[in-house]
């Protein structure tokens, strides 16, 4: 029963924090201490543990533990700072059921239940979206964001309920579509390019913490749900006999990788700048998947963990910068700490040594070099021009020189940009902590991938 204590804890302080949503002074420590109480829960549980919920078999294995610490950390930095820097009662009850939700993706065992749980809580935002509408022109991104979610989710639950069902004796091409079919609605939920408006839109039009909560927090749910459901869905040996499907991970993964690497090259704001990177590392770890390989799998999902944290530094410096600023625009003179955050954010985005990023990064374009010499070029070109639009973003923020640098009077999201900033480096000097459990992962991904 302690596998399901921490999901349990926070759905229902989503549902209390939903009640006394309007008294900020009560709803956001409270939320704070569920966040915290579930992160303790996860991290005495043991890895692969096992218990069942609802007649749901759940397992939390290594790589879910690991996952669900990142992104408890997470949700507790965004709701801080929330509590210290941007009060929106309505923020409170989703953040603490994306959390549930979240922790539910992680823990369950059945394909068709993950799919489930994590198109709930790609929705769950939407409401915290529309309440925005005098500030911004939300309604129109959470109908978006909704349709392109409802999309992708249908068709993922269709194929995975298709698979199970049918019998073993079907044409291998029956399959094979219906990986497609998965793929396809992953990368609807994903956002990756094409398929990436709604995130753009929602870039302009959410509010930073909201952006936090979706790109920190759920998008590297759905990444970690992706690998586990074709882990469980019986689909990767034919995945790995199909050269057409590892083509198609590839090509959706450099399209992105490579889009989304130039549109953040030449990113208007910092809040695209942000998400357009979150897209370009998303389409590397596709690429990393699609070698089918051991190193592959663990760059990927090493990749995507680290872009969630450094995600949610730059939104969080993005936020604080635009405020301070007003009508100007953003730059360092107004709020030199949460500029310093947001540049060393973009380290850890592009995956530069020593921080724990770099492993991850490392092993993607190694194999995919070893994969095609063509591949391997694009992800290091992606990489370049994604340095290139964080050296955009140094020179709009610190270009100009103030007459004195006076820090904001409340730093917090230079505060969590330090923190975070620490923990990616303490990382990096060890990583043996954070890319064992990926890796112990990656050897059942590779024993579903070729059974006996």
């Amino acid at each position: 029963m302690i596998v399901a204590a921490g999901p349990l804890v926070l759905a229902a302080a989503a549902c209390v924090s939903f009640a006394f949503r309007k008294r900020l002074t009560l709803v956001g420590p409270f939320s704070l201490l569920a966040i915290a109480i579930a992160f303790v829960l996860v991290g005495l549980t043991a890895p692969d543990s096992t218990g069942s919920l609802l007649d749901l078999e759940l397992r939390l294995g290594a790589l879910g533990r690991l996952a669900a610490l990142v992104m408890l950390a997470t949700l507790f930095v965004l709701v801080l700072y929330v509590v210290a820097e941007e009060p929106a009662y309505n923020f409170f009850p989703t953040a603490l059921a994306v959390g549930a939700t979240a922790l539910g993706v992680v823990t369950l065992t059945a394909a068709l239940a993950i799919c489930g749980v994590l198109v709930l809580g790609l929705l769950v935002p939407v409401g915290s979206f529309t309440f925005q509408v005098q500030r911004n022109r939300s309604v129109e991104a959470a109908t978006r964001h909704f349709a392109f979610v409802a999309l992708g989710g249908c068709m993922g639950i269709a194929a995975l309920a298709l698979a199970a069902s049918l019998p073993k004796d079907q044409p291998a091409t029956t399959f094979v579509l219906l990986a497609v079919i998965l793929v396809i609605a992953f990368a609807l939920l994903l956002a990756a390019i094409p398929f990436h408006t709604h995130a753009a839109l929602l870039a302009g039009e959410v509010p930073t913490a909201a952006l936090g909560l979706y790109f920190g927090v759920l998008v590297p749910a759905t990444f970690v749900a992706f690998a586990e459901i074709l882990t469980l869905s019986g689909l990767l040996p034919e995945i790995a006999q199909v050269v057409k499907v590892q083509d198609l991970l590839h090509g959706i993964g450099l399209v992105s990788a490579l889009g989304g690497a130039f549109l953040a090259s030449g990113a208007p704001d910092l809040r695209r700048l942000v998400v357009y990177s979150v897209i370009s590392n998303l389409g590397a770890s596709l690429v990393g998947i699609g070698t089918l390989s051991g190193p592959g799998i663990i760059g990927a999902l090493a990749g995507v963990l680290v872009t969630g944290a450094c995600a949610t530094q730059q939104l969080l410096a993005a936020g604080t910068l635009e405020r301070r600023a007003g009508a100007e625009r953003p730059s360092a003179a107004h709020a030199p700490l949460a500029a310093l955050a947001f540049v060393i954010g973009g380290f850890g985005m592009i995956g530069a040594p020593p921080l724990v990023g770099f492993p991850g990064r490392f092993f993607i374009e190694l194999i995919a070099y070893q994969f095609s010499p063509t591949t391997g070029t694009v992800l290091v070109l992606a990489t370049l021009l994604l340095l290139v639009g964080q050296l955009r973003a140094v020179i709009l923020l610190f270009g100009t020189t103030p007459t004195t640098w006076k820090a904001e009077p409340r730093p917090v999201a230079g505060v969590i940009g330090a923190v975070i900033f620490a923990a990616l480096l303490a990382g990096g000097l060890q990583p043996e902590g954070f890319l064992e459990p990926i890796a112990s992962f990656a050897d059942e991904f590779l024993k579903a991938m070729r059974p006996l």
